[in-house]
């Protein structure tokens, strides 16, 4: 076996856009590939301005039928809310009904020890309100912990449908204040990556605020999730790469394979 084999990404130069502290996984993988990580993370995320709204419904938890929790910075902001500021609410999740978007959303309630007793099989808000809807919403309330920037197609279809959603925010997502552009766009011109990954919407935005869309004429674009991906074609440009499945893991492994196939 040849070391190209063991070692798809072998000197390949990867930018990773996310967020620092969720990028580890990512960054992992990508060197036990071979590869080599660029990490300049194009979003921040912090708590939200004010726990008020958030605080009210962990109070008032009883009151949910279930709760809804679109992306692991939904779980890791109300679930943290909770154990520092109310921990006797804790187990009394368990006793709502839980839905999860996305596998990483539910691997990481279960590392808080929540149970999630519904996963759609697209990882889309759609999906999730045609599963909630299925099993009957009309007259029930929902609890949606968000980020700022959360969409509110979730909140809407409920409403649509006869459900009252009480949405409040648990995280805020920001562009860094640190960004050095100058770096950024210097690396590009000089030293640019073989593959540039996104992850979000907002971090695209972020990232096409510093640099003109040009300088990845030569630049394969790796993205996860449709929004983010059409996000980016709002640049002019078409990604080469995304996974169905809308994982980091699964992300790398499709960059792999996309190395592969363009060294033929």
């Amino acid at each position: 076996m040849t070391d190209d084999i063991k070692k798809p990404l072998q000197g390949r130069r990867i930018l990773i856009t996310r967020a620092a502290e969720q990028s580890h996984e990512v960054v992992g993988n990508i060197q036990k590939l071979g590869g080599i990580p660029i990490c300049i993370p194009m979003i921040e995320i912090t708590g939200p301005d004010s726990w008020d709204e958030c605080d009210n419904a962990i109070i008032n938890i009883k009151k949910y039928n279930g709760i809804i929790f679109t992306s692991a910075n939904a779980v890791r902001g109300f679930i943290t809310r909770i154990e520092n500021t109310f921990p006797y609410v804790k187990p009394m999740i368990n006793l709502r009904t839980v839905y999860a978007v996305g596998i990483k959303t539910k691997e990481t309630l279960e590392k808080y020890n929540i149970v999630t007793d519904a996963v759609p099989d697209e990882y889309t808000a759609d999906a999730v309100i045609t599963m909630i809807q299925e099993s009957g919403c009309a007259g029930k309330t929902f609890l949606l912990p968000a980020g700022n920037l959360t969409r509110d197609v979730i909140e809407n279809g409920l409403h649509k449908a006869g459900a009252v959603v009480d949405r409040v925010q648990v995280y805020t997502t920001k562009k860094p204040e640190d960004i050095d552009s100058v770096h950024l766009n210097k690396l590009l011109r000089e030293e640019a990556p073989d593959i540039i990954t996104f992850f979000s919407p907002s971090g695209v935005h972020h990232f096409f605020e510093l640099i003109h869309p040009s300088l990845l004429d030569t630049i394969a674009v790796a993205v996860i999730g449709s929004t983010t991906y059409n996000a980016v074609t709002e640049y002019g440009i078409k990604p080469d790469i995304k996974p169905d499945e809308a994982t980091g893991e699964e992300l790398v492994y499709k960059i792999a394979e996309f190395i592969h196939n363009h060294n033929q």
